[in-house]
This record gives structure tokens, C-alpha cells and sequence, in this order.
């Protein structure tokens, strides 16, 4: 099963870690692990209760023994108990609610993407490590944005003004744009999504703050969705992530040239975040000769992690979330004059998350 959100305020990223998903299905004949796979997605459209009701239609009519997708904290928290008492394995493709890597973590629960804080503590130490004593910080309204705020702040060593939280839909930011003049800080640091992500880049570099107060954000607000609406507006921004496209392995290096040609741009880190949760699942079914019945040897498979990652290093901790280097890069343009987000440093190696030790897993 693939839930995630289709359409909706945040339809660009589950539609990208849609195609990341149906890219990796292909290339493995649509097996997993040998196995013949029945395939249904299903459109949360971006609300928790359609989210309530297309679980529903996965356990119970499609019977699914995976899920995967899952791509926003507010449409995964009030389904993830539903899948893990039915015994369906869940693959987290893209959100990282942080209570499921901590004392709600569940064995049924592999999160092949982040924990909410693993990017912006990235973004915070880098902040720090490069100067910046005074910050501004804007994050979405919803679950995912507070929680990636306090953790850039979290890890921040510098002075953090009091953070302001955007409705999803806003798109109007002069009022936000007016505070940060009148706060004068030496970096803002934003977690925006959707289409209130490009219209807070365009209106800052508008506003003629663009290279004057560094922006550093993570992947969402700029990436290769944003860039033809953003332009040149997203350059300069420097953001964390777990993946670029430009990392060096054998794996990656293949994973963006299909996409390339199948899509003819590059690929947004979510669509590399599909493609590995289904390239863990078709590991674990092969490690168990396609006996998935077996659900603690399957489990046991699954935690082994026995694939090669797009992102380079990989492993699960012991809340089945990932031990991941955090990257950064820099929006800037190559060689073609084509905007790109570069890698530009390693912010934190192998990270783990601030929760796994609340985990009651071992």
C-alpha cells in the first residue's frame, strides 16, 4: 500500500515520493524480492480523516502487508497505531513524527526516512558553526513544523528569537519579511512546504533580502518541484538534508539517471526516500525466501537494513530509525546555468536522533 498525500497542500512532495516509489517498482519487474507485488495507492489528500479512511481501506479491503508513502506528520500520527495492531509493516517513506521514535516506537514501524529533527539539527550546528549569533525562525502550523523548529533551535547555540508558526495556505509573508528588518538577524532559518514554501522565497528575495540575510531552510523549500516557480530567487538558500543528488555511490548515480530519464529533471530528496523504502522491503522479502508470513524473521530482515541506500551509510537504530549522515547544501546554478542544490559540507556523521533512547526496543 502506498498512502500519502496526492493532492492537497502538500501534494508536490507525496506525489514525488510517489514516483520515486513506482520508479524503484519498475526497476524490480514489479517484484519485491522475487515476490509478484498488488500495488494500491491511496489519496489522503492532505487530511488527517481522509487519512483515518484510506487506512481503512488498506488493511481491511486491500489486506496489505506493507505501507509505505506516508509523507506528512499529520496524516501518519492518527493512522500509524491502526497499521502496526493489524500487523502491517509500515515503511515511512517521508514524515518522521518524533513520539514514534521515541516511547511510541512500535516493531512493526521502520522509518527508512528521518526523525522531524534530524535535518534541522543540521541546519542549527552548521548555523552555529559558522557564526551566526542571532536567528529568526518561521515554521508551518501543523505537527512536522513545530517540530522542526525546536530542533534547529535545539541545536542553535546563538540567540533564537521567538519563532512564528504560518498557516499552511499563507501566502502573504510581507508582514513576517517586516519583523525580520526590524529584528536585524544575522541568519532566518524557515520550514515551509508547498506552495507557501516558494511564495516566502520569492518574497524575501523581493524584498530585497537575498544575500544581504542568509536563508537557510531545509529541502522542501527549494528543490527541483520549486526551482522553475522560484527562479533565481532560491539561490543562495543553504538547507539540510539526507540526501543530494550528487552524493558519490554506485547506487545513487544510478537511481538519478533513471529518474532523469524518466522524468528529465532531477529528482527531489523524496523521491530518493521512495525509492530506498521500497528497495529495504524488496531486501528483507528476499532475505526471507518471499515468506513474509513469518512476520519475526521478516522484521528481523527488515532491521538489517540489507541494501544499498541512495544516501551512502545506513543502518537503523534501535527504534528502527535511521543512523544517516546530515548534509548540507547550497541552491546555486552548474556549469549549464541550470539552478541546482549542491552538496556543499557534511553538518552531522551518522547522526541518530534525540529519541532512540526512550525507545523501549533494544
Amino acid at each position: 500500500g502506498n498512502l500519502t498525500q496526492l493532492s492537497g497542500t502538500i501534494s508536490p512532495a507525496g506525489n514525488e515520493t510517489k514516483r520515486g516509489i513506482d520508479l524503484a517498482l519498475e526497476e524490480l519487474g514489479n517484484k519485491l524480492g522475487g515476490v509478484p507485488v498488488k500495488y494500491t495507492v491511496v489519496d489522503d489528500k492532505s487530511n488527517p480523516a481522509e487519512a483515518v479512511n484510506g487506512a481503512s481501506k488498506l488493511i481491511d479491503e486491500a489486506k496489505v502487508d506493507f505501507v509505505t508513502g506516508l509523507g506528512a506528520s499529520n496524516t501518519l500520527i492518527p493512522v500509524f497505531n491502526s497499521f502496526v495492531k493489524a500487523g502491517t509493516i509500515v515503511v515511512g517513506a517521508l514524515a518522521g513524527p518524533e513520539q514514534f521514535a521515541g516511547k511510541e516506537c512500535n516493531e512493526n514501524g521502520f522509518f527508512v526516512s528521518f526523525a522531524n529533527d534530524d535535518w534541522p539539527a543540521g541546519v542549527g550546528k552548521y548555523m552555529s558553526d559558522h557564526g551566526v549569533k542571532k536567528a529568526f525562525f518561521i515554521g508551518a502550523d501543523y505537527q512536522a513544523g513545530y517540530q522542526h523548529v525546536e530542533a534547529a533551535i535545539r541545536y542553535f547555540k546563538g540567540e533564537a528569537l521567538k519563532p512564528v508558526y504560518a498557516p499552511l495556505n499563507q501566502l502573504d509573508f510581507a508582514p513576517v519579511i517586516a519583523r525580520i528588518r526590524a529584528e536585524k538577524p544575522d541568519a532566518v532559518f524557515a520550514f515551509l512546504i508547498g506552495a507557501g514554501g516558494i511564495a516566502f522565497v520569492k518574497q524575501y528575495a523581493q524584498a530585497g533580502l537575498q544575500g544581504k540575510i542568509p536563508l537557510y531552510s531545509e529541502d522542501p523549500i527549494a528543490n527541483p518541484l520549486t526551482f522553475p516557480a522560484e527562479g533565481d530567487a532560491a539561490l543562495g538558500i543553504i538547507m539540510g538534508t539526507n540526501w543530494t543528488a550528487d552524493l558519490d555511490n554506485a547506487a545513487n548515480k544510478k537511481f538519478v539517471s533513471e529518474f532523469q530519464k524518466k522524468y528529465k529533471r532531477l529528482p527531489a530528496t523524496f523521491a530518493a526516500l521512495g525509492y530506498d523504502a521500497i528497495k529495504l522491503i524488496d531486501a528483507a522479502v528476499r532475505d526471507v525466501h518471499g515468506k513474509i508470513e513469518d512476520k519475526p524473521a521478516l522484521r528481523a530482515a527488515m532491521k538489517k537494513a540489507n541494501f544499498q541506500s541512495v544516501r551512502g551509510p545506513f543502518k537503523f537504530n534501535n527504534n528502527n530509525f535511521p543512523i544517516q549522515n546530515i548534509y548540507i547544501m547550497e541552491v546555486k546554478k552548474d556549469a549549464k546555468g541550470q539552478i541546482v542544490a549542491a552538496l556543499k559540507d557534511t553538518a552531522i556523521k551518522d547522526r541518530q536522533d534525540d529519541y532512540h533512547q526512550l525507545c523501549p526496543m533494544k
